[in-house]
């Protein structure tokens, strides 16, 4: 089963804390309903993530994954490239400085090899990734600029 979500909010504030918020992968839990632990593994030359490991449970299963990062100035994007469950995805997030406030642009492709009825697996997505959104903007909200996660 595969699925995509494609969100976009403005938010009023700066996007270098909105970025700073996205880059602490390890509080991925305080917001998303479907991470339960994201251990930051290796870091890019400028600090950035590169691998992380994370617990996941998109469909009520729970599934150790792999992430590969790629992050530049306004993006951070992310793939899976290992899942003890067999499942894939990649997603990203894009920031943009606009007249109204930030831009933030999320995308996420999430498939799964378990077969689920596709009305059931597309609104249960749909419902978590609206959670997630709602979830994501309260904590850049809350975000401490500065504060940043360390690679240590």
């Amino acid at each position: 089963m595969r699925t995509k979500t494609d969100h976009r909010f403005i938010i009023d504030i700066g996007p270098e804390q909105v970025m700073e918020a996205l880059l602490a992968v390890e509080r991925i839990p305080d917001w998303s309903p479907w991470h339960r632990d994201v251990r930051l593994a290796t870091c890019d030359e400028y600090g950035r993530p590169k691998r992380v490991y994370a617990t996941v449970s998109p469909v009520g299963h729970s599934d150790r994954q792999v992430l590969e990062y790629d992050c530049t100035a306004d993006r951070i994007a992310w793939r899976v490239v290992e899942s003890g469950a067999g499942s894939g995805g990649q997603g990203w997030f894009e920031i943009e400085q606009s007249t109204e406030g930030t831009e933030v642009w999320y995308h996420s492709e999430i498939s799964t090899p378990i077969p689920i009825p596709g009305i059931l697996y597309k609104r249960g997505i749909a419902r978590a990734n609206e959670e997630a959104v709602q979830n994501l903007i309260e904590f850049i909200e809350k975000f401490q600029y500065g504060e940043n996660y360390s690679a240590e």
